[in-house]
């Protein structure tokens, strides 16, 4: 548990460098930050060798990069044709592929208290995160564009679910191996966009970067640990929603954002749902 916890504490870092990251392109930023979580993975590597007996984390590692970078680029495209609010309840929503994946692939079995738990986890994360509001009759409607909505849920899905494939079919002294292929592979094809785009690399992305690639190493390294220890239904929803949380309460006593009532109520639900997936 104590790596779940940690795991959630550094990617509740990682989204908060994100939020308050004003840039017109974030290739440079994510290309930087992929290439620093690469070289931290590297640099806690034991052996530091990039084949240890097992191709299995570079060729699966190399996927899960591509898979990270797809499901980035489908969430800025859903942003673009529907809106940040709508795209954002689908990227959380993609929390319900890994715990399917381990359900019906892996034969993980949550109990009936535990399997409230994943629905209440999920619907706060939607319920926190808000929903369009409705149009008035005046306005001009607005078209939803489902293709984009559904890549954003199953490729951030998908992303998150690459974790617990390699827990399965994976060797554990790989999991830092596996890690450093992840980021590698983002890395580069990151850098593609980057170079396609013509826009060179500036100190500020740089800085960025670097800022948010160690709390992003380290959130993905920790979270490889729990699914070690803990079933993936109680770690990805836990996981989820429990960054949620650290979030806000991080901006209310960082940045005095207070809570509206319906995201009070929301942290409500995380709090039954985390007690739920715990019993």
């Amino acid at each position: 548990m104590l790596f779940l916890v940690l795991a959630m504490l550094f990617s509740a870092v990682l989204a908060l460098v994100l939020k308050y990251l004003d840039s017109g392109s974030p290739y440079g930023v994510f290309f930087v930050n992929y290439i620093t979580c690469a070289l931290l993975a590297f640099g806690a590597l034991q052996p530091r060798t990039l084949y240890n007996g097992d191709f299995t984390p570079c060729w699966l590692g190399g996927i899960t990069g591509l898979i990270y970078l797809a499901s980035f680029s489908a969430n800025g495209y859903s942003i673009h044709k529907n809106g940040a609010i709508l795209s954002s309840v689908f990227t959380r929503l993609g929390v319900l592929v890994p715990i399917l994946v381990s359900v019906t692939l892996f034969g993980e079995r949550p109990t009936l208290l535990q399997g409230l738990g994943v629905a209440l986890a999920v619907a706060a994360a939607v319920v926190m995160n808000g929903l369009p509001r409705k149009r008035e009759t005046s306005a001009p409607e607005t078209k939803v564009y489902l293709v984009p909505l559904v890549l954003t849920l199953l490729l951030n899905g998908t992303a998150d679910a690459m974790s617990k494939v390699f827990n399965q079919l994976g060797r554990r002294q790989d999991d830092g191996l596996f890690m450093f292929y992840i980021f590698l592979f983002a890395g580069l094809a990151t850098l593609v966009l980057l170079v396609r785009e013509g826009r060179p690399l500036t100190k500020r992305d740089v800085f960025f970067g670097v800022l948010a690639g160690i709390p992003n190493f380290l959130s993905s390294r920790l979270l490889l640990a729990a699914l070690a220890e803990l079933p993936a239904f109680l770690v990805y929803p836990s996981y989820s929603v429990g960054v949620i949380l650290v979030i806000s309460l991080a901006s209310f006593f960082l940045f005095r954002e207070r809570l509206n009532r319906r995201q009070m109520g929301a942290a409500g639900m995380i709090l039954g749902s985390l007690v739920l997936l715990n019993l």
